[in-house]
């Protein structure tokens, strides 16, 4: 346990030393503030429709706006979450697994009676604390944003609803965290150990969620509550296949559900939940099977 914990203290530290690890910080408050101007700047154009509506027409009508959450204007949040955040989240978990073995440091320790498996446990747990500072630093700026735009605080409901989001963003960035872990601890090159976590971000994030969407094909290109489906028996298969496994489709459902969006159709989440939990799990598992004599394979440049 005292093994584990110092991993974890020295992960956290060198985090905090490292222009990365801040420049995540930077990017992700970025995004929080930026998805609250783009929430403001929708609601202040809607709303200035509304009101000149009203005036020409000299009789109140339905505001837009009446029955929605005031969490809708930081949804993009969660776009950004996907494409960006998951991407910083594997360079992240990349640049921890190299950091030591460039500097030489993972032999040294290996080379004592230190178990591999607490060791990578360790560096896990220093990346994902780092990564809940770093949501925690957004959560804050989401409520603030979302007080200034509502002109009210947000009461406990919304608030719960709003660290349910970003405990569930933390969640889902872990599998990304442990595939960059993973092949920086591992690879022989530096170049491939960025290589191969890219790429199956890439397939994770775009490939996966269009071939099992594609039974949908009018969903692809427009947000319409019920797409027309095709009969092909290929599509079917696909979406079969491929769509239990698209988390970053479950996560913007089960997000979308938590935020009480507008847009979400369904309100049947668990078993999206339960998808993106499980495949933190499979991740954190494949991470165990790591061994000593990968992660003291030389490394070049």
């Amino acid at each position: 346990m005292s093994t584990l914990l110092t991993v974890v203290r020295q992960e956290i530290r060198s985090s905090f030393r490292e222009r990365l690890a801040i420049a995540l910080l930077v990017v992700f408050l970025g995004m929080a503030l930026a998805s609250a101007a783009i929430g403001w700047s929708a609601h202040h154009t809607v709303m200035n429709v509304y009101n000149a509506t009203v005036t020409q027409l000299g009789r109140d009508v339905p505001n837009p706006f009446a029955n929605v959450s005031a969490l809708e204007v930081v949804k993009n949040t969660v776009i950004y979450i996907v494409l960006i955040g998951a991407l910083l989240a594997v360079v992240v978990g990349v640049r921890a697994g190299l950091r030591d073995r460039k500097a030489g440091v993972t032999d040294l320790i290996l080379s004592r009676p230190v178990g591999a498996r607490s060791y990578v446990t360790g560096k896990l747990l220093g990346i994902q604390a780092w990564m809940g500072i770093v949501l925690a630093a957004a959560l804050i700026v989401s409520w603030f944003s979302v007080w200034v735009i509502s002109r009210s605080p947000l009461g406990w409901t919304a608030t719960g609803s709003l660290v349910g989001f970003f405990v569930l963003a933390w969640l889902f960035l872990l599998p990304f965290s442990v595939v960059g872990l993973i092949a920086g601890s591992r690879s022989r090159h530096e170049s491939t150990a960025l290589l191969v976590p890219v790429l199956i971000w890439v397939a994770i994030t775009f490939v996966i969620p269009q071939l099992g969407t594609a039974q949908n094909p009018v969903s692809l290109l427009n947000p319409v509550p019920t797409a027309p489906s095709t009969s092909d028996l290929f599509f079917r298969v696909n979406h079969a296949v491929l769509q239990p496994i698209s988390i970053t489709e479950h996560f913007k459902h089960v997000s979308g559900v938590i935020l009480q969006l507008r847009d979400v159709v369904s309100t049947a989440w668990v078993g999206d939940l339960l998808s993106v939990a499980l495949m933190a799990a499979l991740s954190v598992g494949a991470l165990l099977l790591t061994t000593r004599k990968s992660m003291r394979t030389p490394l070049y440049e």
